[in-house]
C-alpha cells in the first residue's frame, strides 16, 4: 500500500482544515460578498420569499435583499463545508465499526474550535448557533450518508 494510499483521507481532513482555519482568520470585509452580487445581479426585496426571522440577535430580513441572500450562501457553505471535513474525517476512521461516530465527533470538536477561533478575529464574530445549525446539518448529512453507504459495502 502507498503512502498516500494509506494517508489520503487524514490528509484531505487536514488540508480542509487548513482551508477552514485561513477563512475564519479572515476579517469579514475581505469575504463580504454583498459588493460582488451588486455589481452583477439585481435583486430587491419581491424577488425573494417574505420570510423574515432573528438568528443570533440579528434580524434576517428580504427588505436588505443582498444582506439576506449572502446570509443564505453562508449558512449554506457552513453546511457544505463541514459536511465535506466530517466526510473526509469519516474515511480516516472506515476501517472501525464506529468510524462514522469518530469521524463526525472530530468534525463536530472542529467547528467549535474554528467557531471559538474566529471569535478573536478583529471583524469577525463567533456565533454557538452556527455550530449547533448549519455545521452540525452538515456533519449530519454526511454521518447518516456515510453509515448507510459503509454498512452496504459491508453487507
Amino acid at each position: 500500500m502507498t503512502f498516500f494510499t494509506y494517508w489520503k483521507w487524514p490528509i484531505l481532513a487536514l488540508i480542509m482544515m487548513g482551508v477552514l482555519f485561513i477563512s475564519s482568520h479572515t476579517p469579514y470585509q475581505e469575504q463580504d460578498l454583498k459588493p460582488f452580487f451588486k455589481d452583477f445581479i439585481t435583486i430587491t426585496e419581491n424577488d425573494l420569499p417574505d420570510v423574515e426571522f432573528t438568528y443570533d440577535g440579528a434580524l434576517v430580513t428580504p427588505s436588505e435583499p443582498y444582506q439576506y441572500v449572502e446570509f443564505f450562501l453562508r449558512k449554506a457553505a457552513h453546511v457544505g463545508s463541514f459536511g465535506l471535513l466530517a466526510f473526509f474525517c469519516v474515511m480516516t476512521f472506515k476501517k472501525r465499526s464506529y468510524g462514522p461516530i469518530y469521524g463526525s465527533l472530530v468534525a463536530f470538536g472542529y467547528a467549535m474550535f474554528d467557531e471559538f477561533h474566529q471569535s478573536l478575529i478583529e471583524g469577525r464574530t463567533g456565533h454557538l448557533i452556527d455550530v449547533l445549525v448549519p455545521d452540525t446539518m452538515g456533519i449530519l448529512i454526511t454521518f447518516l450518508a456515510t453509515t448507510i453507504l459503509l454498512k452496504r459495502r459491508t453487507t
